[in-house]
């Protein structure tokens, strides 16, 4: 059931994050809602499931922005096995471990979308991308994984 849900939740938040975030950005970077929906779902789930949910939500979120589709799709992807790995090596996930994941997770994301877009042909100064984009989109998601983490345990749990 709970892959029958990545679609309807992933696409809401992609569609909040192309157009509510704009409105709330600290400098270039905000709150990566779908990234936290895929992390948080990854930490609980199957291997399986957690891939579905980065697939979908990348999709989703490339498909709203300028990127090219499947830059978000690899970041995600990154992220679902490292946490898979993660989790075979560690019984239980704390706040520092979670905390380390988001702001590990975000630069991983963060440089493979800027890996991604410089062979693409774009320029990109990767100093002023780290200070302007990447730092504000950690400070935000760090603000925003508890809620979200809430919200996934919250729908595991009635999925169980």
């Amino acid at each position: 059931m709970g892959n029958f849900l990545s679609l309807p939740i992933l696409t809401l938040a992609a569609i909040l994050q192309a157009t509510l975030v704009p409105q709330i950005r600290l400098l270039g970077g905000g709150p990566d809602l779908v990234y936290l929906l895929v992390l948080c779902w990854a930490i609980n789930a199957e291997l399986d499931s957690a891939v579905l949910w980065a697939f979908v939500g990348g999709i989703s979120v490339d498909l709203l922005s300028s990127q090219p589709t499947g830059t978000s799709v690899l970041g995600m992807l990154i992220t679902v096995f490292a946490i898979s790995g993660i989790g075979q090596q560690v019984y239980r996930i704390g706040i520092i471990l979670l905390i380390s994941l988001v702001i590990i997770g975000t630069i991983v994301q963060q440089i493979v979308v800027l890996i991604i877009v410089l062979l693409t042909g774009h320029p990109v100064d990767l100093w002023l991308s780290l200070g302007y984009i990447i730092a504000p989109t950690i400070l935000y998601n760090l603000v925003f994984i508890l809620p979200v983490y809430w919200f996934i345990r919250m729908i595991q749990s009635r999925l169980e």
